[in-house]
C-alpha cells in the first residue's frame, strides 16, 4: 500500500470510531449572537416607537400652507400622520421634500398622504 490509502483508511477509522460531532451545538455561539443583536434592535425600535408623541394638531390651511410653501422652495418639511398603528403608536414623524401631490394625495420623499390626515407638519431649516 502507498502512503495516501494507508492515510485514507487511518482517517476512515477514526471517523467511524472515534470522532462524534457535536452537530448544532458547535453553532449556537453564532445564534446567540445574531439573536442578541436583532433582539437589541428589536428593543431599540419599540422604544423609539414608545416615545414618539403627537405633535399638536394643526388646521387643515395651516397645513396647505407650510407644504405648498416648502414645495416652491424645494425645502425638507416634516410631517405626523393622524394616526395610530395597531399597537397604539402615534406615527412616526416624516421627513423629505414634497415630490407632488394630485387630487388626493400629497407625496413626500417616499411616503404618500391624504391632506386631511396630516395632523402637524413643519418646514425644516
Amino acid at each position: 500500500m502507498d502512503n495516501e490509502e494507508e492515510y485514507r483508511i487511518i482517517a476512515k477509522d477514526y471517523f467511524e470510531k472515534y470522532y462524534v460531532d457535536r452537530g448544532m451545538v458547535k453553532w449556537n455561539g453564532y445564534y446567540l449572537s445574531d439573536h442578541t443583536e436583532s433582539a437589541g434592535k428589536h428593543s431599540a425600535d419599540e422604544a423609539h416607537k414608545r416615545s414618539q408623541v403627537a405633535m399638536p394638531e394643526m388646521a387643515v390651511e395651516e397645513v396647505t400652507e407650510i407644504i405648498f410653501k416648502a414645495y416652491a422652495q424645494n425645502a425638507e418639511i416634516s410631517v405626523q400622520a393622524n394616526s395610530k398603528s395597531k399597537m397604539g403608536f402615534n406615527s412616526p414623524i416624516i421627513s423629505g421634500k414634497v415630490k407632488g401631490f394630485d387630487d388626493t394625495h400629497i407625496y413626500i420623499g417616499e411616503h404618500k398622504f391624504e391632506l386631511d390626515d396630516i395632523l402637524w407638519c413643519e418646514l425644516r431649516r
